[in-house]
Formats: C-alpha cells, structure tokens, sequence
C-alpha cells in the first residue's frame, strides 16, 4: 500500500462517496475506483461494504486499516512541516522545561535575545525541578530541558547535553540576622541557626547537605520549602537562613531585606546549567535554531 491509496481510502470513507472523495482530492472518480480495488487485492481484504453497487460502512478489515491510515497521514504531514521548517528555518516551535529560579531569573533575557533573532518560533514553557524535566525528555514530552546540576558534565543515558553556565550559591540571612554583625564567620558558628530547607524535591539540597558534611558540618534544619520565593519570605522575617543561588536574591540584597553571608570556609558552590535533549530529536526548524543560538552565542555564561 502507498500514501495516496490511504488519503484515497479516507476520503471515501469521510465522504461515503467515490464522487465527492474525487473532488476532495482533484482526481477523476475511476481514479478514485482503481485506487480502492487496487488496495483491497494487495490487501485480499475487503474494506467497504457495497450494497447494490453502492457504499456502505466499513469492513473489520476496514475498521482496522482506518486509525492506521490516521496516524500514517499525520506523521506524513508533520515530516512535511518540519521539513519545511528546516528549509526556512524561521518558522515553528518548540518547547522547554527548566527550574524556576532559571526561568525567573536568567531564561528571560536568553528568550528575549532569541525572540529579536527568530520573531515567529513559538516557545512553549514549562517549569519542573530536574528529575521531572528528565522524564519529560524520555517521553517526548518536551524538545529541551535546561537542567540544573552540582556538576559541570551532565550524563544521562540517551541524553545530549550541553554546558551552557553556571551560578554561584550563597549563604543568605535577614538583613537583622545576628550573622551580619560576624565580619567573617566559620561554618562553627553555624551551629545554632536554623537552616530553611529549599528545593528538597530536586538534587539541590542534597548538593549542600554533601558539602557541608565534607566539612564535618551538619545543619540543624527547620520548615521544609519548595518555592524559592517563599523561601525568601520567610529568610527576610528571620525565621531561618539558607543557601540559595545567587541569581535568586539580586533584588532583596539591593533593596537591604536580605544579606549574603560570606562564610570564610570556600565552600565552592555552583550550579550549573545544561541544555539538555534527547538523542533522537528530529534537529530542523526552530528546534535547530534555538540550539545553535544557546550552544554557539552562549547568552548565558556568569
């Protein structure tokens, strides 16, 4: 069977009519005729019931072929889009998943630079922690994750990634913490704070929890939070501190509601981020464009 037998044989059946099938398709009804019987012996299967020379309903053999031929036609029509996509290479879609804190904070100037560049690739956004974003990607729910991790090198089975930044993380306290009257102080004097837990869900915690334990460091830990902005809330009145990536507290550091702590133990801590995607994604249109744009410009890199 062939691509123009199946549009032939859903034609007639939409239509219940050979005629009308022909005008849909701007063939002669013979044409229309020879196509089906030619289908139906490669088949040696009958897929309309024909009462008195007339069209009826679907055969169970007809029935079968009918969602088959659906998705077949589909899959053609997408392949014929992306690939026109590819040829003007500025027209389409694509979307992407990232966290919060990059989405708010560093995504919208990268997206704004893209938009000036690709005016008509539409962008659909979603936000997730990392281990969501990753079983996005493996069932295609999304073109690209921008992921963030403790490493620089990103490796997940049948994932390509690339490094595109990274931030640092820092130690953050109300403006009337005690911790602001220390110039310099050790992690020691850590020890009676309250540390609010943030981003649990994600392997974010779970990296500063690993470094201050190699620094003999255990933290004594209060409410547990999954929104950074209330995390900064509750840090401003004082009801505990945390590490969060710097990016995230530009604006209540300028305007004196929260303090960076500088702990004179180099803890070292960044994130990264990777523009991460699938190794079988179909590279054409918006898709190629957008990646060529994060990998070769790289907009984002502190």
């Amino acid at each position: 069977m062939d691509i123009k037998q199946l549009e032939v044989f859903l034609s007639v059946y939409k239509h219940n009519n050979f005629s009308k099938a022909a005008e849909e398709l701007c063939i002669s009804q013979p044409t229309v005729s020879s196509q089906i019987k030619s289908l139906e012996d490669q088949l040696g299967l009958q897929l309309f019931n024909r009462k008195n020379k007339s069209l009826g309903s679907l055969t169970d053999a007809g029935k079968i072929l009918y969602p088959y031929s659906t998705q077949i036609l589909s899959l053609v029509k997408e392949a014929e889009k992306s690939l026109t996509q590819y040829k003007e290479g500025y027209k389409g879609s694509l979307s992407l998943v990232t966290s919060d804190s990059f989405c708010y904070w560093i995504l919208p100037k990268i997206l704004e630079s893209f938009h000036i560049s690709y005016p008509t690739i539409e962008i659909i956004l979603h936000t997730a922690f990392t281990p969501k974003m990753i079983d996005m990607l493996y069932h295609r729910e999304v073109h690209f994750a921008i992921a963030r991790s403790a490493q620089k090198e990103f490796i997940e089975e049948d994932l390509v990634s690339h490094h595109i930044g990274q931030d640092p993380i820092v130690l953050v306290a109300s403006a009337n913490s005690r911790l602001t009257n220390i110039p310099s102080p050790h992690l020691s004097d850590l020890a009676d704070e309250t540390f609010i837990v943030y981003g649990k869900e994600s392997n974010y915690w779970a990296q500063i929890e690993q470094k201050l334990s190699s620094y003999g460091f255990h933290m004594k830990t209060g409410m547990e939070l999954n929104d950074i902005h209330a995390t900064k809330k509750m840090i401003e009145i004082n009801l505990g501190i945390s590490f969060l990536p710097s990016i995230s507290v530009q604006e209540e550091i300028e305007n004196g509601k929260l303090q960076i702590i500088p702990i004179s133990d180099d803890l070292h801590l960044y994130r990264h981020s990777h523009l991460v995607y699938h190794q079988d994604t179909v590279i054409a249109g918006g898709i190629q464009k957008f990646l060529s744009f994060v990998t070769e410009q790289k907009p984002y890199l502190i």
